[in-house]
């Protein structure tokens, strides 16, 4: 069994501009980047020293796995530019199945790193979990060797349990975020800077790694103060957005108390 040592990127966004970035310090050849953005995918193929063009032009010989990092509504129309080629295919979707690229390649699979990438935030690769899947054990294998060059953390998952991790991680992430921006604009409203609530903010994330969620809840909710959310709900009246999530999470975490 021979490794992966030479990727191309179908796609030049945060996830190929990271992924480029921690597979070129463990030593990986990066052979081409190919994008819609010829410009974008041009910036990372000088930092590189590689080719670089439009998706049609990806010389897949070179290459012994493409990894096509795109947004998921434009996987189809990107594949349908893509070559169709022997290398080891893969995605880097936390929601599409792997099959999605089973008229592209005979050998396909998924290389999903668990994080949120931003372009101008740098992340520590060696504790992001990588899941990886494909459809063959000898690709498996070093699609779990290729992680393993990159974090501490590799999962053998299958697309439906990705799926799931997906939903999850929007729930525990995406989500998340959102109420951050939330609390935010109110606060500044209030002329009161976000800066006040960090310190909450990361004793709530410290107190996870020892406790569940579930154990770790605390507000007027969990304790069923009803006066306490009917004054609140009564503040936001001018904000019906933010009341209706207040009100909607506050009944869930009192339900959640009850079953």
């Amino acid at each position: 069994m021979s490794g992966i040592s030479k990727i191309a990127f179908a796609g030049s966004g945060n996830v190929a501009t990271h992924l480029a970035k921690v597979m070129a310090e463990a030593g990986l050849d990066l052979v081409g980047f190919y994008s819609r953005n010829k410009a974008s995918a041009e910036k990372l193929a000088h930092i590189y020293h590689s080719p670089y063009g439009s998706y049609n032009e990806l010389k897949t010989c070179n290459a012994d796995s493409i990894i096509v990092a795109v947004p998921d509504h434009a996987m189809e129309a990107v594949l349908e530019q893509i070559p169709v080629c022997s290398s080891l295919l893969l995605h880097t979707s936390g929601s599409l199945e792997m099959n999605a690229l089973q008229h592209s390649s005979p050998r396909i699979g998924v290389f999903y790193p668990l994080q949120t990438f931003s372009a101008a935030k740098l992340v520590d690769f060696s504790q992001i979990p990588i899941l990886v899947e494909a459809n063959s054990d000898e690709d498996t294998s070093m699609l779990t060797e290729l992680a393993g060059r990159l974090t501490s953390q590799v999962y053998h998952i299958n697309s439906h349990q990705r799926k799931k991790i997906h939903i999850a991680a929007i729930f525990s992430s995406n989500f998340v975020n959102y109420l951050f921006h939330v609390a935010e604009d109110l606060l500044e409203k209030e002329n009161v800077p976000f800066e006040v609530l960090r310190p909450l903010i990361e004793e709530t994330t410290e107190k996870i790694k020892e406790l569940r969620p579930f154990h770790a809840q605390t507000g007027p909710a969990v304790r069923n103060d009803l006066e306490t959310i009917k004054i609140h709900l009564k503040d936001l009246e001018k904000m019906p957005e933010y009341r209706k999530i207040y009100q909607l999470l506050s009944q869930q975490i009192i339900k959640s108390r009850n079953q």
